[in-house]
Parts: structure tokens; sequence; C-alpha cells
């Protein structure tokens, strides 16, 4: 989060990108959003990050229910995995794998892959990494995969992607207790190139969840990651079609906390456009939180832009 706790009224509708990192928007029912701005990553992509990994972690302290998402970049290994992984204000070394699958590195860090995500032994891939530092255990989803450079970015047309995401829904009814459900679920993701948009679509409706879908619209492109970025509107979408802001309580004003935060990644016959996707988010309000880790290992559809 944005440490000086700077904050802007914008209306949904505004048309300018307004910053490329992370963003905690506290939205309500009426076409307004509240926005704390965090610190901007640059948006351009040198051709030494397109010898590096990109990717997210979703950081959760393993003590609390506290959380925060980070821009990754990093350095592979001969073998093709993860070696140095950078975030935020840490550095985490010499990540190899062990002989029963997990990877270990500096700082106590292990990095289990997670099943059903990606294509097991290759990149782009997810898993759920721990690490230790100032005494503080941590713990999340981490997706990670080869960074295009700026030449193989499109300019114009549009990309769809379809994937798998991990699901974990946290509902706090009031009573103190809090439960959780967890599933796996499919998304689709639509990247226009020319509007510098794109959109997250996510259904939920196999799934033991009290609405259907999450939609998540006005998403920015920031050279090649895709970030809440300002102008994204997160919303729930219930059984009856209906649309409505995460998890309503009886407060006025509904605050949600939404942050998403994803790279495109590049192909293996390069150069070329990005040919895979992934990353992580958090939705978070006074009753409940969902978080998600997704990827596409293929585009679905690549063709001219159409609006999102």
């Amino acid at each position: 989060m944005n440490q000086a706790g700077a904050y802007l009224l914008v209306p949904l509708l505004s048309g300018a990108l307004v910053a490329c990192g992370a963003v905690e928007a506290v939205q309500t029912s009426k076409t307004f959003e509240l926005l704390g701005l965090a610190p901007d990553e640059p948006c351009v992509v040198t051709k030494r990050e397109g010898r590096r990994l990109a990717g997210s972690y979703l950081r959760q302290v393993s003590a609390s229910e506290g959380s925060d998402v980070f821009f990754v970049t990093g350095k592979t290994s001969r073998k093709g995995l993860p070696r140095n992984l950078n975030f935020n204000d840490q550095t985490l070394r010499r990540i190899r794998p062990t002989e029963d699958g997990p990877l270990e590195g500096s700082r106590r860090s292990v990095a289990k892959p997670i099943e059903g995500l990606g294509i097991k032994g290759e990149l782009p891939a997810a898993y759920t990494m721990s690490y230790r530092a100032e005494r503080i255990d941590y713990e999340g989803p981490v997706v990670v995969g080869p960074s295009p450079t700026s030449f193989e970015i499109p300019t114009s047309g549009r990309i769809v992607y379809s994937g798998d995401v991990q699901l974990t829904l946290a509902t706090s009814p009031g009573d103190g207790a809090t439960s959780f459900k967890s599933t796996k679920a499919k998304f689709t993701a639509i990247i226009g190139y020319g509007s510098q948009q794109a959109s997250l679509r996510i259904d939920t409706s196999a799934a033991d969840f009290p609405f259907d879908g999450v939609q998540w619209t006005r998403l920015g492109i920031c050279g090649t990651r895709v970030t809440s970025s300002g102008q994204g509107q997160v919303l729930f979408v219930q059984p009856d079609g209906s649309r409505q802001v995460p998890f309503q309580s009886s407060r006025a004003v509904t605050p949600i906390r939404a942050l998403l935060e994803s790279s495109q990644f590049a192909r293996t016959d390069r150069p070329g456009p990005p040919d895979s996707f992934g990353g992580t988010f958090i939705v978070a309000g006074d009753t409940g939180t969902l978080t998600g880790v997704f990827i596409a290992t293929q585009p679905e559809i690549e063709g001219t832009p159409e609006p999102l």
C-alpha cells in the first residue's frame, strides 16, 4: 500500500490511466471509488528485463489474515526454474529443487508447486511460497514466468486467455468465527493492446460459493503487466445475473480492498507476442475475503480490438 496514504476520488468512467501499481480501492454502489495509489513500478520493459522472470506474489502473514500483492522479478537456473526472486524489499536467493519436488532457498524459503495450475516442470508456474524475514513468517501463492521484451508486446489488437484459477473464500458473518472454502474454477481474461485495458471474469457457478462469478473490468496494462490501476471495478455476479459490490454489509457504504497483479509471459519460440498469462489477487471487505491465483498457458483467441 502507499505508505503516504494519498487518496484520490475519481469517477469509474474516467478514461485516464491513473497508475500502474497495485491499487487499494474502496468502492460503493455508486459510480465512484476511493483509491489509494501504491508506488509505481516502471512500465518500460528493457532487453535486460526480457531475460528475467516476472510475476506476482500474494504475500500473507502466517500468524494473521493480513495480505499484500507484489510485482515479482527474478532469474532462472540452468534447469529453467526460478533461481532468485525479488519483490518489495526482499530477495530470495539460491532457490533450487529438492528430491521430493518443492524448491528451497534462502530465508527458509520453500516453494511448493500448486497442482492443476500450469504445466508441471515448466514456466510459467504457480507455487505456494513461504519464507521468514525479521522473525516473521510469510506465505502465499506466487506466479512466475519468463518476461517478454518491449518489442514483443503488441500495440494493437487483443488477446483472450482461458485458464484455471484457485480460489479461497473466507467469510466472517460477525460472530467471531471465520469459515474457509477453496475451489478450482475457470477464468477468461481479455487484454486489449490498443485500449490499454483488460478484463477478468471468473465462473464460480459450479462452486459452493454465495455468488456465481467475479467480474473485474477496466484493468490497466503496464508494460508486460496487467494490474488494478485506478480504473478497475470488481463485482460479484449473483445467480440471477445481477452484479453487486463484494461483501456487502449493513454499513451505508461498503468499503472493499481490491488488488490484482499479473503478468504476460514470453513464448518459447521467440521473438513473438506473449502466449501465456497469470497472476494473483485479493478482494477483501468487512465480512469476507476472496483470494485467487491463476494461469493460462496458451491464448484462446487473437484478433481485432473490441470494447471490453
